[in-house]
């Protein structure tokens, strides 16, 4: 467990941001470099403007500060308690079939957890999940997608875009990635750009926590047992306890198809798949098929 971190949870603040979300679209140019800071840092919440009635977010549920902006946890914006968390390996690892620590962790503060993460996919996984998953309803999204980046810029952009335009209003939460190679900065370049456009989002921002000793596995990818700890964490700061009195639940898993085989840390206590040889530390079942993907995990 880290005591002493720096906090790396953002979201765009600045009433000028709504009004260039209705204008932009979703179809922007080549990216551009960051020229300027993207959002403010306050330890521990969210910040979001001040929005309209009949988006999710009340003009009651927090004092202003100064200069207009309001601290809050995604759980004193967002409608219900239905949470659904998108990913590749990286949320795959917390879900029921390997460690079960996001439900483990989340359901506590009243969250429905619905984890739809599977290792080895790409950008389009977080499409294909909110078309299948939103109509079920849900009132709040995590988003973890870009460790298996394609190299295609344009497209990463495009098929984010129209993830977060099938998500919003609703309040969401998108990881950053680590920068294991040079063209992942590619993928942070679009995050960061979304989150300039999108005041319903909180970022994470994961390429500047992931540098910090014990973070990651020996991969340099995916997290270690500490590193998932401090996922958690970051996570838990940012949603606060669920809106309502429900009890939390974890939900069943639909998209559970993992590329296969591949090695990741060690997992404890899978439920949902069958356990690794106890001869490697994979947590993927062996399969002697050959795989010809060049994805990452």
């Amino acid at each position: 467990m880290i005591h002493t971190r720096r906090r790396n949870v953002l979201v765009v603040v600045g009433i000028g941001l709504l009004l260039a979300l209705i204008s932009c679209g979703s179809d922007s140019g080549g990216m551009a470099p960051p020229t300027g800071p993207v959002s403010a840092t306050v330890p521990g919440v969210g910040i979001l403007p001040d929005h309209s009635p009949g988006t999710g977010f009340g003009s009651d549920s927090g004092a202003l500060t100064p200069n207009g902006i309001r601290q809050l946890t995604v759980g004193e914006v967002a409608v219900g308690p239905r949470l659904l968390l998108i990913g590749d390996s990286i949320l795959a690892g917390l879900s029921r079939r390997y460690s079960n620590d996001a439900c483990e962790t989340l359901t506590p503060l009243g969250w429905q957890v619905s984890v739809e993460a599977e290792v080895g996919k790409a950008i389009d996984l977080g499409l294909r999940v909110v078309k299948k998953k939103l109509p079920q309803g849900f009132d709040a999204a995590v988003i973890f997608l870009g460790t298996n980046y394609l190299a295609q810029q344009d497209l990463y952009q495009e098929t984010l875009n129209k993830i977060l335009d099938e998500l919003s209003p609703r309040p969401v939460i998108i990881f950053t990635v680590t920068e294991f190679r040079p063209i992942i900065k590619e993928v942070n370049m679009v995050i960061d750009e979304e989150l300039r456009t999108r005041p319903n989002l909180w970022l994470v921002d994961w390429r500047e926590i992931s540098k910090q000793p014990g973070i990651l596995w020996s991969d340099g990818i995916h997290p270690s047992t500490q590193g998932n700890e401090v996922l958690l964490q970051e996570i838990v700061e940012v949603l606060g306890t669920a809106p309502g009195a429900e009890v939390g639940a974890c939900l069943e898993s639909e998209f559970i198809d993992d590329e296969s085989p591949v090695d990741l840390p060690p997992a404890v206590d899978p439920i949902d798949t069958v356990p690794a040889d106890e001869t490697t530390d994979s947590v993927i079942p062996e399969d002697s098929s050959t795989t010809t993907s060049t994805s990452i995990p």
